[in-house]
């Protein structure tokens, strides 16, 4: 199996032994085969690895270059039947992303449970891949992590009640239709003539959509039962037992999986909460710690779009901040055209805003082309109206929000000098509560950065979290 990080490139090496995961790659090797990738959800523009290879005159593989992009997961290349795994960024052998902490933070602002699509490709009926028994992917929590603060939300909102069917042995009273033959069998043959089985309507919180995301509830014990010394552990069980609580009123019931459609928009995330909840049973297949005694296990194919998660996460923080109705906008079309947000602040800022999951933005250069792009959303006549700034000649300012605590990266792409300020300047235009730097190169164009949380971990191999690195 290839194991790289995210942001990874290996490229044009030719001494294959200074990287142990490919050394055995010319196994893998077809004249026939140039290269290789893996496209979230198929689609061409987004790559999430690829892997180009390189022969000499006598048709001897001699390299290879890999590249991985914000994606992160577990797959195989489709021409090579290659398996390769994808893990979270690493700084340093003992600094890892805290994705889960990143989601759960995101979905506490309860606008982003509409910006839950593409942020994660699940292939549960394609072939699942065998791992080493001690590799833990982070599918298993993520997916837990989305299911808990949809239903989390739920309960908050309150549970949906409805009518739903009740079978019932009635003492000395009838109510709704009876059940003639279940009658006879169990109650008239008996010389129980007091009883009476009855099928009837209730109105209640005992429905069967209730029933199947309390079950679920039930088996992610089990499944986390692999990450107890992580602290994403104990995140997940604070939320677990607030999300237990709201369902005291509903029945237990055992399910493989369950067909739903909410069509009532104040309660649409129960069609978000199901569908995570028939990935996370077909995840019970796969639990490393009923099979701790074998080296190997089998678990399923996914991707996790990183960039997408951290949108999220920025979304968060400036809804935070600007808590109004309509001063954040996620993803709002103009002319085809899509910035990440629109900040519009009565009586205070107006900007547009571009989330960018890059490492090398902690270096104060972003490519021409984001500075091209960012620029262009600020010069929109519809921009301009949407800000109530139509008649007004004023530059609106373009801010770029980057993670400011990821390990900086080498990326092939044209550098063009250093258009911003190479100090941290705290500007009385920042968006958020971080540093800010101003661009020299442009006018109102500004560099925020947000921090991000990580995982440390220490000598006994338990792992902390650390807020803020």
């Amino acid at each position: 199996m290839l194991r790289i990080s995210e942001h990874f490139e290996y490229y044009n090496k030719s001494h294959f032994s200074t990287f142990q995961e490919v050394v055995n790659l010319g196994h893998y090797y077809d004249s026939t085969i140039q290269a290789d990738r893996i496209d979230f959800f198929d689609e061409a523009e987004d790559t999430c690895v690829s892997i180009g290879l390189h022969k000499n005159d006598e048709d001897k593989l001699i390299s290879c270059n890999i590249k991985s992009s914000y994606y992160i997961g577990l797959d195989q290349f489709p021409k090579l039947k290659l398996n390769v795994y994808v893990e979270p960024k690493l700084n340093n052998g003992t600094l890892q992303l805290d994705y889960i902490t990143m989601l759960l933070e995101a979905l506490k602002a309860p606008d982003n449970f509409d910006h839950l699509d593409g942020l994660i490709e699940t292939k549960l009926n394609e072939e699942w891949i065998e791992i080493k028994s001690d590799l833990k992917p982070i599918l298993t929590p993520f997916l837990i992590a989305q299911f808990l603060s949809v239903v989390q939300n739920l309960v908050k909102k309150g549970l949906k009640k409805s009518y739903y069917t009740v079978q019932e042995n009635l003492n000395s009273r009838v109510k709704g239709k009876i059940l003639v033959g279940d009658q006879i069998k169990h109650n008239l043959l008996k010389n129980r003539l007091t009883k009476t089985i009855c099928q009837f309507q209730e109105f209640g919180f005992d429905t069967e959509v209730n029933q199947f995301l309390k079950y679920v509830l039930s088996v992610i014990p089990e499944l986390l039962a692999d990450f107890n010394q992580d602290n994403q552990f104990n995140q997940l069980q604070e939320v677990l037992n607030y999300c237990k609580g709201g369902f005291y009123q509903v029945n237990n019931k055992i399910f493989k999986k369950i067909k739903h459609h909410e069509n009532n928009p104040f309660y649409r995330n129960y069609n978000q909460a199901v569908q995570l909840g028939n990935q996370i049973l077909a995840l019970q297949d796969y639990n490393i710690s009923s099979q701790n005694q074998q080296k190997t296990t089998k678990h399923p194919r996914f991707w996790i779009d990183m960039s997408k998660l951290f949108e999220l996460y920025v979304f968060q923080q400036l809804k935070e901040k600007y808590p109004k109705n309509g001063e954040v906008q996620y993803h709002k079309k103009f002319n085809k055209q899509e910035p990440d947000f629109i900040l519009n602040i009565k009586d205070g800022i107006k900007a547009v805003v571009d989330a960018k999951y890059k490492p090398r933005y902690a270096n104060g250069n972003p490519s021409m082309e984001d500075a091209r792009q960012l620029s262009g959303y600020t010069r929109l006549n519809s921009v301009y109206r949407e800000l109530g700034l139509i008649d007004d000649n004023r530059v609106i300012p373009a801010y770029f929000i980057y993670p400011a605590n990821l390990s900086l990266i080498k990326e092939q792409e044209n550098n063009f000098g250093n258009p911003f300020e190479d100090d941290f300047i705290l500007s009385e235009n920042a968006i958020l509560k971080t540093d800010c730097r101003k661009s020299t190169s442009y006018k109102e164009m500004y560099l925020q950065e947000v921090k991000l949380p990580f995982l440390v971990a220490i000598t006994d191999n338990k792992v902390l979290s650390e807020k803020q690195v």
